[in-house]
């Protein structure tokens, strides 16, 4: 059960969390893109009692091909993104792996979306990818 720390860009934002990491995985989902000007997203879940959150963010929420409804979290100062949610499945909270301090901890264990990876991006070939979100 490790412990993980982790803050924005500024350092307005902050959290602790100490629970089990329930998975992890890389999403390359273009609202992953988008949101996060990368390639891909990288989430590690815990549950919602796990994480302490300091400092004020602000939300925004979408809906996604199937039908759920997702959060995201930012800082409200340097609009960094933290924190996501799936409001179809609540008491879940996935935090940014860039934003963990504790790095040797990130260890995705599956790749989604991988149908709108971007071309030049290389997968572990050690952990499934999915096309889509697994059923």
């Amino acid at each position: 059960m490790p412990k993980l720390t982790g803050n924005c860009l500024c350092g307005q934002v902050s959290f602790e969390a100490e629970g089990d990491i329930a998975m992890q995985g890389n999403c390359h989902c273009t609202d992953c893109q988008q949101v996060s000007g990368s390639p891909f997203a990288t989430l590690v879940f815990l549950k919602d009692e796990d994480v302490k959150i300091t400092g004020e963010t602000k939300r925004f929420e979408h809906s996604v091909d199937s039908g759920n409804k997702l959060a995201k979290e930012f800082c409200a100062n340097c609009g960094s993104q933290m924190f996501g949610y799936n409001l179809g499945r609540p008491g879940m909270t996935a935090l940014k792996a860039g934003s963990i301090n504790e790095k040797e901890h990130i260890q995705p264990q599956f790749n989604v979306y991988a149908s709108s990876k971007v071309p030049c991006t290389i997968m572990d070939e050690n952990i499934p990818a999915f096309d889509k979100m697994p059923g």
